[in-house]
C-alpha cells in the first residue's frame, strides 16, 4: 500500500543523471540500490514493488529514508 503523504518529484535532469547511474557499471551495488529506490518512488510505486525493482529486502527500504535523508 502507497503512503499518499510522501511525495517525491524529480526533474528531468535529476532523472536522466539517476538513471545513468544505474546504467553505470562501475557504480557501487548500495548506490545503485539507493536510486532504483528513489527513482521507484519517484514513480509512484508502493514498498513492495520499489523493493522488486530495487532487487532488496522491505526492510532495506524502510531504513534507506532514516540513513538517506
Amino acid at each position: 500500500m502507497r503512503r499518499s503523504d510522501i511525495c517525491l518529484y524529480l526533474g528531468p535532469a535529476d532523472r536522466a543523471g539517476l538513471q545513468a547511474l544505474i546504467t553505470n557499471r562501475n557504480t557501487a551495488r548500495k548506490l545503485d540500490w539507493r536510486v532504483a529506490i528513489v527513482l521507484a518512488t519517484a514513480d509512484g510505486h508502493g514498498s513492495f514493488e520499489i523493493m522488486r525493482r530495487a532487487r532488496t529486502s522491505v526492510t532495506a527500504g524502510r531504513n534507506l529514508p532514516r540513513t538517506a535523508v
